[in-house]
C-alpha cells in the first residue's frame, strides 16, 4: 500500500505539473497576442513596427505620412476628397488613423463617431491669392468677387470672421463664390478668377500655374496674420488640420505613441527637405504634385505637436470663431477633455 500511495502522489505531481505547464504556456501566447503591445513603449516603437491604415486629406499633414509609407509597405494611405467619405471611412472603421481639418475632427467627435484628437499637425494655412498685389488689407477686398470652398467649412468660417471683425459684411459688402478648391486655383491661374483664399498645396499650384501662364500671383494677404491683428489674438496659432485615432480599430496606446513620435521626426525631416520629399509624396498622392509640393513647404506651417498639449490653444481658438459661426458649425459645443487623445 505504501508503495501504490508513492506511486499515487507521483502520478499526482506529473499530472499537476503538466497542467500548469499547459497553462503556462497558454498565458505566454495570450500575452504575445494582446498584453505584450499593451505594455510595450512608445519609445520602443519603430516604424517598422507600424502596421497601419490611414486615412489621408490632401495637404501637408500627409507629406510625412508618404515618407513614413515610402519606408514601410504596411502604412497604407487611403485618401479622402469629402466630409461625406471621411464620415462613411470613420463610422465603417475602415482605418485606426485619419488627417482631418480640425472643424471636421470637432464635429466627428460631438457626433459620438468614436474619435479622439492624437496630434495637431498644421497651423494656419490660409491665404487671398491674387494678380492684384495692390491689396494691402481686407478692406481692399469690398466690392471683389473673393472664391472659397467648402461653404460652412473651417477655412469660410476663419475668412468670414476676419472680416466681419473688420467691419466687412461677407454677404453684402463683396461677393463670395464657392468652388472646389482645385477649380478655384485653375481659374487664378488661367485669368477667370482674380481673388480666391487658398490653402496649401493649392496655392502653390495656382502661383506655378500663373506663372506658366506668364503672370504673376501673390500671395497678397496672410490669414494667419489677419488673424493676429484681431484684440487678444495677437500670439495666437490657428489650429487648421490633426490626425485623429478611430477608437475600437485595435490601435494599442503603445502604437499611438510610437506613430506619433514618428511622424513629429518625420515632418521635422520633410520641413528640411522638401525636394527629395516632393517627389515621394506625389507617388504616394498623384493629386499632389512634386513641384507644388515642394514650394508649399515654405508656407505650410507643418508643425506638429500632440494634441493634449494643445488644449487650450484650441479651446481659445475655436471660442473666437464660434463669435461669428456659431458652436452649432462644430457640433454645438466645444469637446470636453475626452477628446483629447491620453496615452494610458
Amino acid at each position: 500500500m505504501k508503495i501504490n500511495n508513492k506511486r499515487i502522489t507521483v502520478l499526482l505531481c506529473l499530472v499537476l505539473i503538466v497542467a500548469l505547464s499547459g497553462c503556462g504556456q497558454k498565458t505566454d501566447i495570450e500575452s504575445a497576442n494582446n498584453a505584450l503591445p499593451a505594455k510595450q513603449s512608445e519609445d520602443t516603437v519603430k516604424l517598422e513596427d507600424l502596421k497601419l491604415t490611414i486615412g489621408s486629406a490632401p495637404g501637408p499633414v500627409t507629406y510625412p505620412l508618404a515618407q513614413m509609407a515610402e519606408k514601410n509597405s504596411q502604412i497604407v494611405l487611403k485618401p479622402w476628397q469629402n466630409g461625406e467619405q471621411l464620415t462613411a471611412m470613420i463610422t465603417a472603421k475602415e482605418v485606426q488613423l485619419c488627417s482631418t481639418p480640425m472643424s471636421n475632427a470637432l464635429l466627428c467627435y460631438n457626433k459620438g463617431l468614436g474619435v479622439q484628437l492624437l496630434s495637431v499637425t498644421v497651423w494656419g494655412m490660409l491665404y487671398v491669392m491674387s494678380t492684384d498685389d495692390s491689396i494691402k488689407n481686407l478692406s481692399d477686398l469690398k466690392g471683389k468677387e473673393v472664391a472659397l470652398t467648402g461653404r460652412g467649412g473651417i477655412q469660410d468660417l476663419i475668412f468670414r470672421h476676419l472680416l466681419i471683425k473688420n467691419n466687412i459684411n461677407p454677404d453684402t459688402d463683396l461677393t463670395l463664390t464657392y468652388l472646389d478648391m482645385p477649380e478655384a486655383s485653375a481659374r487664378l491661374a488661367d485669368g477667370q478668377l482674380k481673388y480666391a483664399v487658398l490653402n496649401e498645396p493649392q496655392s502653390s499650384i495656382a502661383a506655378l500655374n500663373t506663372k506658366k501662364n506668364g503672370r504673376e500671383l501673390f500671395r497678397v494677404l496672410d490669414l494667419t496674420k489677419e488673424w493676429n491683428k484681431l484684440p487678444g489674438q495677437e500670439q495666437a496659432r490657428m489650429p487648421m488640420a490633426g490626425i485623429i485615432v478611430i477608437n475600437d480599430t485595435g490601435l494599442t496606446p503603445a502604437q499611438a505613441g510610437g506613430f506619433e513620435k514618428i511622424y513629429i521626426e518625420t515632418a521635422d525631416y520633410v520641413n528640411k527637405n522638401s525636394q527629395e520629399i516632393s517627389p515621394i509624396v506625389e507617388k504616394h498622392v498623384p493629386t499632389m504634385k512634386a513641384q507644388a509640393v515642394s514650394e508649399s513647404m515654405k508656407y505650410a506651417r507643418l508643425k506638429p505637436e500632440h494634441g493634449a498639449d494643445c488644449q487650450a490653444e484650441i479651446e481659445a481658438f475655436f471660442k473666437e470663431l464660434s463669435q461669428t459661426a456659431g458652436l452649432q458649425a462644430f457640433g454645438g459645443k466645444l469637446p470636453d477633455a475626452k477628446f483629447y487623445y491620453q496615452f494610458k
